[in-house]
């Protein structure tokens, strides 16, 4: 079974061929069923994801190696996974170099379970490093400071007015 459910995280899915994308979906979303799933058979992968399935073959043109270049730019932190019904040792260094984190044979049905087992692990991961602050002042630590902040100033202002009017201020607090 499965740690993470998806919750929270964004997924893009890039591939030219309607039943792979179709299989990929039903797939994700019954082994992550709260995972947001976005789909394209267009190699745009615009857009802020924190998982990009990308097949390598659009129309006879390998691309997964140079949008995984383009994901890791401009999303370092993201999981990238490519697929490939051509994979060859030099295609596989390709996309490895380019940044994916994983990268599935389609002609080998026994890829899929050791992908799925890899990106349990790359969400348990990603689940920890959200859980930590980051080393640098991001916009999204920063807001969630920023909004721990005024929370506890809320809860410091109430304290006081609950002080002053001798408990009674009319306002219900609820635990938490």
């Amino acid at each position: 079974m499965n740690v993470h459910d998806g919750a929270g995280l964004r997924a893009l899915l890039l591939d030219d061929d309607d039943f792979a994308l179709e299989f990929l979906e039903i797939f994700l979303i019954d082994r992550y069923p709260r995972l947001e799933i976005e789909t394209r058979k267009r190699p745009d992968p615009a857009g802020d994801f924190d998982l990009y399935f990308l097949d390598d073959d659009f129309e006879g043109v390998c691309l997964a190696a140079k949008l995984a270049r383009r994901i890791r730019a401009q999303r370092p932190d993201a999981i990238i996974v490519a697929f490939s019904a051509c994979l060859d040792a030099q295609t596989l260094k390709e996309l490895l170099d380019a940044g994916c984190n994983g990268v599935c044979d389609k002609r080998v049905a026994e890829d899929l379970p050791d992908m799925v087992s890899a990106l349990d692990r790359c969400l348990e991961e990603l689940e920890e490093q959200r859980k930590k602050p980051p080393t640098d002042l991001t916009g999204r630590y920063l807001l969630k400071t920023f909004r721990e902040l005024f929370r506890a100033w809320n809860r410091r202002l109430d304290l006081q007015k609950d002080a002053e009017h001798g408990g009674d201020n009319g306002v219900s607090k609820k635990a938490g």
